[in-house]
């Protein structure tokens, strides 16, 4: 079993992982969570994963669009997509960018920027 850990953001290596968006990941055994910093206007292209995700808004909004249907999240808000679901997100040009905290079912290696922090390497996406 690993060892708890507590995890300050403001410590952790954050990379451009797409223009306009920075992440920063950690890895327990079984969880991979990334937390996102999106400026306004940046976005992921349309993409799937085998692994669950959930994100969380934690500040400003983003607009989702997942199997075709558009998703509008703020702050408070989270969604939740099985494996394999293919989504994209974007960030309103009006606002001054989002935040989100993604967490995923573990994930070996990811495709991305490799990160590392107080807390494991990471890959970001």
């Amino acid at each position: 079993m690993a060892a708890p850990q507590k995890i300050d953001w403001s410590e952790q290596e954050f990379a451009e992982v797409r223009p306009g968006i920075f992440g920063a990941t950690v890895h327990t055994p079984q969880l991979t969570a990334t937390l996102y910093r999106y400026t306004a206007g940046s976005s992921w292209e349309e993409h799937q994963h085998p692994q669950d995700q959930i994100t969380t808004v934690l500040e400003g909004a983003i607009d989702f669009v997942v199997e075709g249907d558009p998703v509008h999240l703020e702050a408070g808000q989270l969604a939740t997509l099985p494996g394999n679901t293919p989504h994209s997100a974007t960030v309103p040009t009006d606002g001054r960018g989002a935040v989100t905290l993604n967490v995923f079912t573990h994930r070996e290696s990811t495709p991305g920027v490799s990160l590392a922090g107080p807390g494991g390497a990471g890959t970001g996406v």
